[in-house]
């Protein structure tokens, strides 16, 4: 028992908010997509070629609306409106100079913790709130954003500042790392950082031990505190093939879901995995712990609910190696049980 609650009191010091992202909205997945950066089944897409062209400056890029966006140089400002974007380029060691909830980001994000005090970033705003000025004021060479995080009107104007390139955003991490590398002239980069961060899934996945056995539900935490299912396709962590390999309980969904105690209950999965803010989660906790069917499930009783970072839940190259810290350190204490 003891082992148990210092396995959740050492996930739950690396809880932060995922800022701009809520638990009703769509979480960033995983899942192979048919957007301008991705390899179609038996052919390449546009952005995949473009992506391939490599060469030097300027150099066209078509992104997940369709828009050839042409870079006459490398961008050496870079500004992103989601947050989500921070963890790519921080990873290919080019900060952004300007982020949609850049302070609150920086402050909560797990993911970033390592970068805090690396660099200026200029906030944008939140959410689709965002500030035309800041964005005029910071003076980017090239804007990023997510596909459907700006309207046409918006895109008019944010064209006239700097190049705008979307990102599918529920595309594959290494897909995603692999445009954003494009944008800045630092496809090896990336391609090293794909390649270890395979390596890291792949060692985590071997190293679970006794945890293969057991299965893992994977859950939000919506606007009513109700329990959401990620879904196994939204999510790294149940692909057998690319992924951690985790074993889903019986009756996972595949598309994520609100689930009730009920639907939970027959699921009664072995571990808890609760991916959002920590306030949030503890809230819906709380709010369960005086009924008999929350009581009831496995999780519960051997305290195996878990508490993720919320940031994990972007899916980023940043994020996936966080989770497999988290799961090296549940596989090392069910070791040592």
């Amino acid at each position: 028992m003891k082992r148990w609650m210092g396995l959740i009191v050492a996930l739950v010091l690396l809880i932060g908010t995922l800022a701009g992202c809520s638990g009703s909205e769509t979480s960033v997945g995983n899942t192979s997509s048919t957007n301008a950066v991705n390899v179609r089944e038996g052919e390449q897409s546009k952005g995949a070629s473009a992506l391939e062209a490599g060469g030097g400056w300027p150099r066209t890029i078509t992104d997940a609306t369709n828009h050839n966006v042409e870079l006459k140089e490398r961008p050496k400002r870079i500004a992103v409106l989601h947050p989500l974007y921070l963890d790519y380029f921080f990873a290919l060691d080019t900060p952004p100079i300007a982020s949609g909830s850049a302070a609150k980001s920086m402050k909560e994000f797990a993911t970033l913790q390592p970068y805090v005090g690396k660099a200026e970033i200029v906030d944008l705003g939140a959410g689709k709130d965002l500030n035309m000025e800041a964005i005029i004021d910071s003076m980017p060479d090239v804007i990023v954003t997510f596909k459907g995080h700006i309207d046409e009107t918006n895109y008019d104007k944010l064209s006239k500042i700097a190049p705008v390139i979307q990102i599918d955003y529920s595309d594959k991490w290494e897909n995603a790392t692999m445009i954003c590398a494009r944008i800045i002239g630092k496809e090896d980069k990336a391609e090293q950082l794909i390649k270890e961060t395979q390596e890291i899934i792949k060692k985590t996945k071997d190293r679970l031990g006794g945890l293969k056995n057991k299965n893992f539900a994977l859950l939000r935490v919506d606007s009513k505190s109700n329990f959401t299912a990620q879904g196994t396709k939204n999510t790294t962590y149940y692909n057998e093939t690319t992924g951690f390999g985790l074993m889903k309980p019986v009756r996972y969904p595949e598309d994520s879901a609100i689930l009730s105690l009920e639907a939970l209950s027959e699921m009664n999965p072995d571990y808890i995995i609760i991916q959002h803010t920590l306030d949030v989660a503890k809230e819906a906790i709380r709010e369960k712990q005086g009924s008999a069917v929350w009581n009831g499930l496995k999780a519960v009783k051997n305290n195996h609910v878990l508490l993720f970072d919320n940031s994990l839940n972007t899916g980023s190259v940043l994020a996936i190696r966080l989770a497999a810290d988290n799961f090296l350190k549940l596989a090392e204490l069910k070791e040592a049980d």
